[in-house]
């Protein structure tokens, strides 16, 4: 719940309660749980900032974004030995190039610290959004950094294109940040403007040269 404190500026607090349950795991995955409850859940609360001067906030043209969280999930809530304190930051910026182009660019991590979140709290990689062509949860430590970079072209009436590149690094803490790799991510896309400004897209992302997966949504990626 945001309350504007200046011209495009919010802030307010978070709340919110998250349950998973994992069912019907294959033989070859059950490691991933060794030690681990199928059953995760949290609760949390903390305070976000915000600050949003884009033109539009589905398809920016120009202008940036900002937004900061800072959450804690304290033991006493109910968390047990899951308690941990997260931040967040999201930078998206804008900017027009030629007729019809758009450059656009996001840095987002997400960093887990001062205890142990359950494997439904960590950070991961792969989404509609970010690291496109990974599916969700791929790769999942206590810590992200991630970063994509898009050229947007409108080509014809209605009929648009986009290339990106980006990369992330998952990692447990920034001791061992030099043991994890960078994860690439580049890809393609189709966009048809259905109404005015708000786009159908098709993005082609890989992971690999022979790895590649397939997103379909509305609206821009970021």
């Amino acid at each position: 719940y945001l309350f504007r404190i200046a011209p495009k500026t919010y802030l307010g607090p978070i709340a919110h309660f998250r349950y998973m349950k994992a069912q019907n795991i294959q033989a070859q995955n059950t490691q991933v749980f060794d030690g681990l409850d199928r059953d995760a859940h949290a609760t949390t609360v903390g305070v976000s900032f915000t600050f949003d001067n884009r033109d539009f906030r589905l398809n920016a043209y120009k202008g940036c974004f900002i937004q900061f969280d800072q959450t804690f999930t304290p033991r006493f809530l109910g968390n047990g030995e899951n308690h941990f304190i997260t931040s967040e930051l999201t930078l998206c910026g804008y900017q027009k190039l030629w007729k019809g182009a758009v450059l656009a660019g996001e840095f987002h991590t997400q960093l887990n610290y001062d205890g142990q979140p359950s494997w439904l709290m960590k950070a991961e990689a792969g989404s509609p959004y970010r690291m496109r062509g990974y599916y969700e949860g791929r790769y999942r430590d206590n810590n992200i950094m991630e970063v994509q970079l898009e050229l947007r072209q409108n080509i014809w009436k209605r009929n648009g294109l986009v290339v990106w590149a980006g990369t992330a690094k998952v990692f447990p803490d920034f001791n061992q940040w030099g043991d994890s790799k960078f994860l690439p991510n580049w890809g393609i896309g189709y966009r048809w403007e259905f109404m005015k400004r708000v786009n159908l897209r098709i993005d082609l992302g890989w992971t690999s040269p022979k790895d590649m997966g397939i997103i379909f949504n509305m609206n821009e990626a970021f």
